[in-house]
Parts: C-alpha cells; sequence; structure tokens
C-alpha cells in the first residue's frame, strides 16, 4: 500500500524538530543555524505555525559560483527554509521511493554514485555497447507547471502542493525571470528530490518501451546497454522526443555517445571498461586540488578541527578507491607527504 503524504505531518512540532535535526548535520555553525538553535523551540514553534496557517513565506537565498568541472551557480536557503525543505522530503520520500526505479542512483538512500558506478562496470561486461546521453542544463529548465502536476497525480493533499508551490515560486534560479515559471535551485535538498520526480516518468515509460534494455539514471546522466547500436539509436530517438514534448527539456548533443563497451564508457568522472575502472582526467585534476586543500587545511587546523580535515581526507581517498586508482594514490600521498 502507497504511503499517503500529510501535510500535517509536515508542519507538526515533532516533525520539524526531526527536520532540523537532518539540516543541522551538515551546517552546524553556519548559515543561521546557531541563531536559529539558541531560539530551537520558540523557532519551530512560529514555523509549525506559519505552515499550518499558510503564512510561510521563504526567505530570500543567497548564491556563490562553483568553478568544478563545470561553472554553476549554488543557491543557499536560509537555515529556517532549510528544515522546511527536510520536513517536506521527509513526508513525499516513503511514497516516490515506492515510484522510483531501482537503477536511479542519486539522492536515494542505500544507493548513490559508488553503486551506480559498481552496476555500470557489471553491465559493461555482459554488453558489447553503451549510449550515454545528458539533459542540457537540467535543473535551469525543470518546468514549474509540468512538476507541480506530475506532483498532482501522485499526492492527494492539495496543502503539501500549495507549500511546494511556494518554494518553486521562490527558487530564484539566476538568469532565469520569475514569469517563466521554470528551474530549480542547485544545492537545494528539495531540487535533488524533484528533480528525481520529474525524469520518474521517463524512467518510467522507457522501461515500457525498451523492456529488454538495461538503464541506469544518475540525476540527470543517462546510460544504456545493449548488443545492437541500431536498438540503442532507438532508444536515444525515443528519449530525445520524450524529453522534449513531454518535459520540456533538451538532451546535450554534444554528450550523446554511442560506442563500444571497450572504448571506455564516461561515467559519474570515471572511465569505466570491462576488465577496470579508472579515473577520468577531469576527475585526477580535481581530486588533486581537494587533497592540495586538504594538507594545507591539516597544517593550519587547531586540535579540535583536525577530526573534521581528517574525515575529509577519508572521504576524498575512499571516493576514488571504488576504481583502479592504487598507484595513483601512493603517488599523491608520497608527494604531498614530502611537502
Amino acid at each position: 500500500m502507497n504511503h499517503e503524504p500529510q501535510y500535517q505531518n509536515v508542519c507538526s512540532f515533532s516533525a520539524l524538530h526531526a527536520a532540523f535535526r537532518k539540516a543541522r548535520k551538515a551546517k552546524r555553525g553556519k548559515n543561521g543555524e546557531p541563531a536559529f538553535y539558541l531560539e530551537l523551540e520558540s523557532n519551530l514553534l512560529d514555523l509549525s505555525d506559519q505552515l499550518r496557517t499558510h503564512a510561510f513565506v521563504p526567505e530570500p537565498y543567497r548564491y556563490f559560483s562553483l568553478h568544478n568541472k563545470k561553472d554553476r551557480v549554488v543557491s543557499v536557503a536560509s537555515f529556517r527554509d532549510r528544515v522546511v525543505h527536510h520536513a517536506l522530503v521527509a513526508e513525499l520520500e516513503p511514497l516516490y521511493e515506492q515510484l522510483f526505479i531501482p537503477t536511479s542512483f542519486a539522492c536515494r538512500k542505500g544507493l548513490g554514485m559508488h553503486r551506480a558506478l559498481d552496476l555500470a562496470h557489471e553491465l559493461s561486461r555482459r554488453n558489447g555497447y553503451f549510449l550515454k546521453l545528458d539533459i542540457r542544463k537540467y535543473f535551469d529548465h525543470i518546468s514549474h507547471p509540468l512538476l507541480l502536476g506530475i506532483l498532482a497525480n501522485d499526492v492527494h493533499d492539495e496543502r503539501i502542493l500549495w507549500l511546494c508551490d511556494v518554494l518553486l515560486a521562490n527558487a530564484g534560479v539566476p538568469g532565469v525571470e520569475p514569469t517563466e515559471r521554470r528551474g530549480v535551485p542547485i544545492g537545494n535538498l528539495t531540487s535533488q528530490f524533484w528533480a528525481n520526480v520529474y525524469l520518474n516518468r521517463l524512467d518510467q515509460a522507457f522501461a515500457r518501451q525498451f523492456t529488454g534494455l538495461p538503464y541506469l539514471r544518475y540525476m540527470d546522466d543517462i546510460l544504456i546497454f545493449g548488443f545492437d547500436k541500431d536498438e540503442l539509436w532507438s532508444a536515444h530517438g525515443f528519449i530525445n522526443s520524450y524529453v522534449d514534448l513531454v518535459l520540456a527539456l533538451e538532451l546535450k548533443a554534444s554528450a550523446t555517445v554511442v560506442a563500444p563497451v571497450t572504448e571506455g564508457i564516461p561515467w559519474l568522472g570515471f572511465r569505466v571498461y570491462p576488465g577496470t575502472v579508472r579515473l577520468d582526467h577531469g576527475s585526477r585534476t580535481r581530486f588533486l586540488r581537494k587533497v592540495r586543500g586538504n594538507f594545507l587545511a591539516a597544517a593550519n587546523a587547531m586540535d579540535d578541527e583536525m577530526a573534521a580535515v581528517v574525515a575529509s581526507a577519508q572521504s576524498i581517498f575512499g571516493h576514488i578507491g571504488h576504481c583502479n586508482s592504487l598507484m595513483f594514490r601512493r603517488s599523491v600521498l608520497a608527494r604531498h607527504g614530502r611537502d
């Protein structure tokens, strides 16, 4: 039986307190968390009352640029609004976990990037060709009316849909006029969740149309395997038409690849071969930059900061440990250990 989301579960004090604990995990001491915590009970009661009476108005976002694999503008919601985001997603997630396909890997408990990488490696050994697809500026082009329509098809509490609409109207994606009603801000829990909900329509349609082709999706990165190049090009045509006509999106033509698996599959910052998985060039560069940052942080860290620095370093090395990178990791450690 499907979970039926209820608005009272979003705005109750207990739900908001649980959401506060989740929001605090990554933002302790940052972005307004200390001030919110000082008056925690009062703030949660006020927030609950605002939500119950539909008086809740989101606060303005802060923005900063991230220069990584590609330039992005990341939107930072206030800590108060992050609490609401967590409460909303916590109520919607059980329903959509029953609706999502098992090979949609992004931002889902028990799945994630490494599971997507492992499955791609396994499928590369059992198939001759792959199709790799990416959606052009995906987050910027998610249509608010279409997303709300998808949500309304699954969620029957109008008050939850009201809250989704309020949060979307405040999305404030840089370069997109509010009257366009499109785009969700990069960096938000709700944005990641809604992005999965939006493309779940494509996942389901593809599964009905191409029952024999293994299909993996990590947010807007799509990977499909097969033995017949013509069938993969047919799958490309189907997806290209679907995202255009149904979801008002566009495939990134330069990112479309149909090739033998032996040439290596560009997937989530790695290059997947039937016999091995390697870091791609861009990931090596980003890894080296992060390692240098960690060594500098360790050199300047106070005793009470060292645990966070060590945890960050372990996370970085653990991530690339999912590929054939032992010699690379050893050379990096040897080089920076001497510096």
